[in-house]
């Protein structure tokens, strides 16, 4: 019975040293990684009817983006079913503000269940990623964090921003 607890106790405190080794911390408008350091590029990310905002499905939603220089913008999002997915990879984006999608482009993002929050992130680079990191097939906000630092650790400047919004 001892060995049982011992073991027990040494299990837990395994999993725990591995949990702490490769945190993400996610802050307001983003997240910081112990992994990789963040150059806090991006100085707004949010819906353009405001972060915490209602859209049904069907309509379109449209975000407002503030960078310090000039770059790249990836859209990723984390559905209320856990879910995740690119919206848009590789945006050219201008230092200043920038709307996503951009003008002229024959594309919008649509709203669509599951409906409940809806969590979008901004990754900056300041050279194209070159697309090899799948979000398909991943689940949860672990899954998530990873991805992205998996895509983002390559460019020399990179920054992530989150918001958020409702789908009713």
């Amino acid at each position: 019975m001892r060995y049982k607890t011992l073991r027990l106790a040494f299990v837990a405190l395994a999993v725990a040293l591995l949990a702490s080794a490769c945190t993400i911390y996610v802050r307001p408008g983003g997240f910081v990684s112990d992994d990789i350091s963040l150059s806090g590029v991006i100085q707004d990310f949010r819906p353009t009817r405001g972060a915490g905002s209602s859209y049904y499905p069907g309509e379109n939603v449209e975000f407002r983006i503030v960078t310090t220089q000039s770059g790249y913008v990836t859209l990723t999002a984390l559905d209320p079913d856990g879910r995740i997915y690119v919206f848009e990879r590789n945006i050219p984006v201008s230092a200043g503000a920038t709307y996503l999608p951009l003008a002229g482009a024959r594309h919008v993002y649509t709203v669509n269940p599951p409906r409940g929050l809806q969590r979008v992130r901004a990754s900056f680079t300041s050279t194209a990623t070159d697309g090899n990191v799948r979000y398909v097939g991943r689940y949860g906000d672990g899954e998530w964090s990873s991805a992205i630092s998996l895509e983002i650790r390559p460019s020399p400047v990179r920054d992530v921003a989150e918001t958020d919004f409702y789908i009713r």
